[in-house]
């Protein structure tokens, strides 16, 4: 009975030992954030956000920093490297990050900075935890003479140029026009110069196009300006006279403790009617996305060229199996009328002129059998004694100097000028007989 007593007594113990390691082993997580400076401050200074994330294990990874709105001020999270903690609190070791953020408030009054979610890693668990901020209250002030400002921009310079792009000499409807403004603030980080407002243009379509920011560094003295642009893109629905109105920039320059404003000039230009008309409208997401874009147009004589180019194409397509047919059959007649130039008489009788000329008779006898042969004019089988129908004494000579070859008899001196002149005229009788004959047989006379 008491050893039944004692195996339970040493379940419970062991079983508690269990529990307590076991909540041991489970981190803890707190989050703490407070402001710099705490009290009031002045509107377009820097406030700074400090939230310090900590665990009684470790961090697996960085938490996952958000970024959250403050209506009436500027938020951004800097890309500087967390702060590690290690601290000791009520016994207990906490380690974690910190992380800074910059608010800028744009006017005087009370600003609420929202309750926010971190998502944190710490060592000991399989799924991020979420650690969530309390709510906050920033008091912002203007000094006198800045309570009717709409954005406060505190600075010790400030410049503002325009650029107004593309030229405005020759503008049709369709077209568009794009505002730039560059702001240059002495001493100020970009990240913190107010945008530019631009208005509205009645018969022109707004696109916001993304600012662009940079600062102005040197080594030795460190941050010298800060520079930024914002541009607009403005499409003309239709011919007219338009006018951009002046754009007016307000700032509050620290060394004069007073009010100042930069007036940009209004601009006028002109658009003529265009006989073109947009293909498309340019998508709205796309030019406030700062998208590539391009307008469009159509020409009436230019789409029926693009017209009649599809339509000739298309028949081009369509015929071209038989177009292929026919190109394969003349280049064959080509090869076919080559091939019977090469083994006419035309060229045989240039040969049997060439030789003629340069050749022994040895060599000019065949020559003048291979004419012979491939005339239309002469009689087949070609013999050389039927040359001297006529009786011309310049073929008789011809003919007794082949003869003379064959029979192996001193050969007398042939003239082949004389010779070749004499065959042309007896291929030409030759012709002239043939065509003069009638082809049809004679008919039968009773």
């Amino acid at each position: 009975m008491i050893s039944q007593w004692i195996l339970r007594i040493s379940l419970v113990m062991t079983l508690l030992v269990s529990a307590s390691a076991f909540a041991q082993d489970t981190p803890q997580l707190k989050v703490r954030v407070h402001l710099e400076p705490s009290g009031t401050v002045v509107a377009g200074s820097e406030v700074k956000l400090v939230v310090d994330c900590l665990t009684t294990t470790f961090f697996t990874e960085a938490p996952d920093w958000p970024v959250f709105n403050v209506p009436g001020a500027f938020v951004v999270l800097p890309d500087e490297q967390a702060e590690n903690l290690h601290e000791t609190i009520d016994g207990l070791a906490w380690y974690g990050v910190s992380r800074a953020y910059r608010i800028v408030p744009q006017a005087a009054g009370v600003l609420s900075i929202p309750a926010f979610s971190i998502p944190v890693h710490p060592g000991g668990v399989t799924r991020p935890a979420i650690l969530t901020t309390p709510a906050l209250k920033l008091v912002a002030s203007v000094p006198a003479g800045a309570e009717g400002m709409r954005v406060f921009f505190p600075t010790k310079n400030l410049s503002a140029t325009q650029t107004i792009t593309p030229s405005l000499h020759d503008l049709k409807a369709g077209g568009s026009v794009t505002r730039s403004v560059t702001q240059v603030a002495a001493g100020t980080e970009s990240m913190l110069i107010p945008p530019v407002n631009f208005s509205e243009v009645e018969g022109l379509k707004r696109y916001a196009r993304p600012s662009s920011t940079k600062n102005v560094i040197q080594d030795r003295a460190g941050l010298v300006a800060g520079e930024r642009t914002d541009s607009v893109t403005y499409v003309i629905d239709h011919s007219g006279r338009f006018k951009l109105p002046p754009v007016t920039i307000e700032w509050w320059n620290t060394a004069t403790q007073k009010k100042e404003s930069i007036v940009l000039p209004a601009v006028t230009f002109s658009a003529s009617a265009a006989r073109e008309r947009p293909l498309f409208d340019i998508p709205a997401d796309a030019l406030s996305k700062g998208g590539a874009h391009r307008i469009l147009v159509i020409d009436r004589w230019q789409a029926v060229l693009a017209a009649t180019l599809v339509l000739l194409a298309l028949g081009l397509i369509w015929a071209y199996p038989r177009l292929a047919a026919k190109f394969k059959r003349l280049i064959q007649a080509l090869r076919d009328a080559q091939k019977r130039y090469a083994n006419g008489d035309a060229r045989a009788w240039r040969a049997l002129r060439l030789a003629s000329r340069k050749g022994p008779l040895a060599s000019t006898i065949p020559l003048l059998y291979r004419w012979m042969d491939r005339s239309p004019d002469v009689k087949h089988p070609a013999r050389v004694d039927e040359l001297n129908l006529q009786g011309e004494s310049q073929l008789k000579e011809l003919v007794s100097a082949v003869h003379g070859l064959y029979s192996g008899q001193p050969q007398a001196r042939t003239h082949w000028r004389e010779s070749t002149k004499a065959l042309s005229r007896a291929v030409k009788h030759a012709r002239k007989l043939r065509k003069a004959k009638s082809p049809l047989p004679p008919l039968n006379q009773y």
